[in-house]
């Protein structure tokens, strides 16, 4: 006997295989699905609410606001915010290399934070609280660092209910954990995930609308080259980085470091935060389905052999979840677009997909 719901829901969820499965057997019936697929998640997410929303609200600026700017050791980071919904705004930072020409349009990435990061931490921004710390335990996760120290210019979000983005406490919290400071590494993932399910939204459809709003500014960007732009993002943001080039065409190359996981084996078993989960989306989906709708544009995944995430079959899962996605681009005759790599180590950014990115942003598997 037990008093547990999980056994229970692994029956359910396999009752019956998700709606939305990628079994196209040819290019052209692939696309015929991603269409579909692309709309049945915008309603899943939310979107299509968001832009009714928008469309019926009053105009707001999309003007960027500069707020500060720090010359460091070979490149200059800019502090700026954008407006993505009315009386919400996103801060971020622009990484700028030393040295660049004006004379033409130069390669970019978006660099998303992981769960109980920022972008601070992605940044490599050692002055503020809690920072020094985490990039001194993982020195790696600065990945929009290394990016801008190999000529790239990169844009550090602070997704909702991350960095400065942090909801302030709610009642119930501050009943049990008095005026403690909040966590500056923290997330407000539940307490958005609930108030934005309970109104027809998602938490996850409101960090992709903010990501898509810093897309339309980059291409905004005379200076970068809209063709060059990709992403990449550890863990919570490896999950981001795979909605955002899954959802949107202008993201040429994603990096996903820590997220190549199915539902049922990783997610359902490992209880994750909020951040992973869409009302009704495992009825219709499975993450390789999801990630698939980035084909045939260039994707890289990597995963430790020892990420607690991988769920109980260990990198079998990742492997098979990586299997059904690269059948999509073989389908394109593109099967070197996409590619796995394992490393001897836990949940962790290790960096593997570098050479990847370089090979790819210079055209070579454009």
């Amino acid at each position: 006997m037990t008093y547990s719901y999980k056994h229970f829901f692994r029956q359910f969820y396999e009752s019956a295989p998700p709606k939305y499965a990628c079994t196209a057997p040819d290019a052209p019936s692939f696309l015929i699905w991603k269409a579909k697929s692309r709309d049945r998640l915008r309603e899943l997410l939310g979107l299509s609410r968001l832009e009714q929303f928008v469309a019926d609200s009053a105009p707001y600026s999309r003007e960027p606001e500069l707020l500060s700017t720090f010359q460091e050791d070979g490149y200059t980071r800019y502090k700026l915010s954008i407006q993505t919904l009315p009386e919400v705004f996103m801060p971020f930072y622009m990484l700028v290399p030393d040295g660049l020409s004006n004379s033409r349009p130069h390669k970019a990435m978006i660099a998303i934070p992981a769960h109980g990061a920022s972008k601070e931490s992605v940044a490599g921004v050692f002055t503020s609280p809690g920072v020094r710390e985490k990039l001194e335990a993982a020195p790696k996760e600065s990945y929009g660092l290394q990016l801008v120290k190999k000529g790239y210019t990169v844009f550090c979000p602070d997704p909702p209910g991350y960095g400065e983005r942090l909801e302030p406490v709610s009642m119930e919290d501050r009943a049990f954990l008095g005026d403690a400071p909040p966590n500056p590494l923290g997330s407000s993932c539940k307490n958005l995930t609930m108030t934005a399910e309970a109104l027809g939204l998602t938490f996850a459809g409101l960090v992709l609308w903010d990501l898509m709003r810093l897309v339309d500014y980059i291409e905004t960007l005379p200076t970068i080259d809209s063709e060059s732009l990709g992403c990449c993002g550890f863990s919570g943001g490896g999950l981001y980085t795979m909605w955002l080039a899954a959802m949107d065409d202008r993201i040429r190359l994603a990096v996903i470091s820590g997220y190549l996981h199915s539902a049922k084996e990783s997610i359902l078993e490992t209880h994750l935060c909020p951040c992973n989960f869409v009302p009704g989306l495992w009825r219709d989906f499975d993450l390789c389905d999801i990630a698939s709708l980035i084909a045939p544009r260039p994707a890289f995944y990597e995963n430790g052999l020892r990420d607690v995430l991988n769920g109980p079959k260990g990198i079998d899962d990742p492997v098979s979840q990586f299997q059904k996605i690269q059948r999509i681009y073989s389908l394109f005759g593109k099967a070197g677009h996409v590619r796995h790599r394992t490393f001897d180590g836990p949940h962790m950014w290790y960096g593997l997909g570098y050479d990847f990115t370089d090979e790819c942003l210079s055209s070579s598997l454009q």
